[in-house]
């Protein structure tokens, strides 16, 4: 079988801007029931998106919104854990505070979130997990040693959870994007040369969820040529 998306109940974290929010435009534009988690309200309607907002490094807040799908729906078929920042600087300038918030953001959540879909992914056999990391998650560099740290984690914790789960008939997926036009960014001092545009990176994620359900597409690297 091949995933149809317009069947799919999926939850998408960091809904409010960047690949999220393309994301979500895509997938309901295709016919699916999508839930977008995600701090700040989104000034974005469209019937088939209910946004939750959602602290997703807070255990309780990611606990009530994922109760809130699954009183709606019996399982979710797709999630894709898409919520992130960057910290960058020397390691001897970096806050703790900020190192322990960036490790609770880009690993902790997507954990918290995976939790609550993997029990009715088995029980139905199927289902899609997206780990959105980086290509930071692959190749360290200077002053990058808190954001490399976290998504080579995420990378780690997908190839694991990946290997627990394909004999259940769950997908699970890493994604690496290089530099892409979002707000990141904005805050980090960085001036990429080339920056790849959010909705091809969103279709390209789309596309590799469509595959059909005995096909494993597990790491995806995408730079700007």
């Amino acid at each position: 079988m091949t995933m149809i998306i317009k069947e799919c109940i999926a939850v998408v974290t960091g809904a409010s801007s960047g690949i999220g929010l393309e994301l979500c435009r895509l997938m309901a534009a295709a016919g699916a029931e999508v839930y977008g988690l995600c701090r700040r309200p989104v000034p974005h309607d469209h019937p088939r998106i209910s946004w939750l907002q959602t602290d997703v490094t807070d255990r309780l807040a990611v606990d009530r919104a994922f109760d809130t799908v699954l009183k709606r729906h019996r399982a979710v078929d797709l999630l894709v854990n898409n919520a992130g920042f960057g910290l960058f600087g020397s390691v001897e300038t970096l806050d703790p505070d900020e190192w322990q918030r960036l490790l609770a953001t880009n690993l902790t959540a997507p954990f918290l979130c995976t939790r609550r879909v993997v029990p009715g992914m088995k029980e139905r056999k199927r289902g899609t997990i997206v780990n959105i990391s980086s290509i930071a998650g692959k190749r360290g560099f200077a002053n990058g040693s808190a954001y490399c740290a976290s998504k080579f984690a995420l990378n780690g914790f997908s190839e694991s959870l990946r290997e627990e789960l394909r004999g259940e008939g769950i997908r699970v997926c890493s994604i690496n994007p290089g530099s892409t036009a979002t707000e990141f960014f904005q805050h980090t001092g960085i001036e990429p040369k080339k920056l790849m545009r959010t909705e091809d990176v969103a279709r390209a994620i789309l596309s590799l969820i469509e595959l059909p359900d005995d096909i494993l597409p597990d790491q995806l690297v995408l730079r700007p040529l």
